[in-house]
């Protein structure tokens, strides 16, 4: 039996690929303790791990970022980013003192959590593997064929917005000895949710290419009333601004149904609570809070997302291929390996225009390079390790 302690910051998009691995290590036996949000104690519980809470300093509500985050409030932009960062950095002494109370012979941690930048630093630690559900964001070393130089991301995060960051990092540890942020490049592996062909190469870096973990099945989000209509021979076009950023339909959904309205394909869009416009929706539009993607996307001609990885890569499961429109958090950089790996078509844009989502989505349809290209990454994917085989890389030595 081994003693596995995660730490996984309280949000949907991490939460929801975390609990098929604690699952697994559960039902194999091992003692898991999870150290999350007060929101999702009960979703760990039930798996049968042990939940620490994160204290209120390290703790927000995904629903609503602006009231539990003191400060966030009207900023946008790159102002937001630069607050969002130093915000991460500051949490990491409240997440430290969760973690540190609870004894592990192997540490799984967030990249969001910082508590990872002083585990890593650490002569005598357990050992730890970071949870890859996000891109892998350090720098691309300029030696490795087949990608830009450096990630976009990279390019936009001026040292305006990571020095207070950095900066914290420093006054709580000491000069840390690299970008905060680039701490998993030096922890003792990163489980990567996705396939080789989905990130660019990184030689040296210790990534372990696990494929998509996350489950969404109609046991947990009930099949609409009009679900038959997936069956009646037009191309099926999923829709998704993920499930946070749903604050504003106009920025993806809104304007995607405007775009493909009266066009030969049946447009199926989530909208994750949030109501969209007042009037009458195209003929050719459902739409739902939520769906189960795993029924969902093997009927699905394309994809137009916002760029969330974990949704874009159980796109790519099921040899989807996507049009992407992104620019918040990591979504540029998921947009840029789209566009890379050739499974789609990807734009660094806060905002959709109707025009540039038809003519997109008109070419992704069409052109069958596009959906060649998402089968061999999902073909990647499925030769990819199975659920016991993470387990076993997870407790291997210990």
């Amino acid at each position: 039996m081994t003693r596995v302690l995660v730490g996984v910051q309280p949000a949907r998009g991490h939460v929801g690929p975390t609990k098929p691995v604690v699952a697994a290590l559960v039902d194999a036996g091992h003692e898991v303790t999870v150290v999350t949000g007060a929101r999702y104690w009960e979703a760990f519980e039930e798996l049968g791990a042990t939940v620490g809470v994160l204290p209120a300093e390290a703790d927000f509500d995904e629903t609503d970022l602006n009231g539990s985050i003191p400060g966030r409030a009207g900023l946008s932009g790159l102002k937001l980013a630069r607050f969002e960062l130093t915000h991460f950095v500051r949490a990491m002494p409240a997440q430290l003192r969760v973690l540190d109370e609870h004894p592990a012979d192997v540490v799984l941690c967030d990249p969001l959590m910082m508590a990872g930048l002083a585990l890593v630093r650490r002569t005598a630690r357990p050992r730890l593997l970071t949870l890859g559900f996000l891109p892998f964001l350090p720098p691309v070393p300029t030696a490795a064929p087949g990608h830009p130089v450096s990630g976009a991301i990279f390019k936009a995060l001026v040292p305006w917005v990571t020095g207070p960051a950095q900066d914290l990092a420093k006054d709580l540890l000491g000069d840390p000895g690299m970008l905060f942020t680039d701490w998993p490049l030096h922890s003792d592996g990163v489980l990567q949710m996705t396939c080789p062909g989905f990130e660019y190469p990184r030689p040296g870096a210790p990534l372990h290419f696990i494929g998509p973990t996350t489950v969404s099945a109609a046991s947990e989000h009930p099949l609409p009333p009009w679900w038959a209509d997936l069956d009646g021979g037009r191309p099926v076009v999923h829709v998704t601004q993920g499930t946070v950023a749903n604050d504003d339909l106009g920025r993806l959904v809104e304007p995607a149904i405007d775009a493909l309205a009266g066009e030969d394909v049946l447009v199926v869009a989530t909208t994750c609570g949030t109501p969209l416009r007042p009037g009458p929706l195209p003929d050719n539009v459902r739409v739902a809070d939520f769906l189960p993607y795993d029924e969902l996307l093997p009927r699905c001609a394309a994809v137009v997302s916002n760029g969330g990885y974990g949704g874009v890569n159980h796109a790519l499961r099921y040899g989807v291929p996507l049009v992407v429109i992104g620019a918040s958090e990591d979504k540029r950089e998921v947009a840029a390996r789209v566009t890379w790996s050739g499974a789609g078509i990807g734009h660094a844009r806060a905002k959709a225009a109707p025009r540039t989502l038809r003519r997109a989505v008109g070419e992704v349809l069409t052109d069958p390079r596009y959906r060649e290209r998402a089968r061999e990454l999902a073909a990647e994917m499925a030769a990819g390790p199975s659920m016991t085989e993470v387990v076993e890389l997870i407790t291997a030595g210990t």
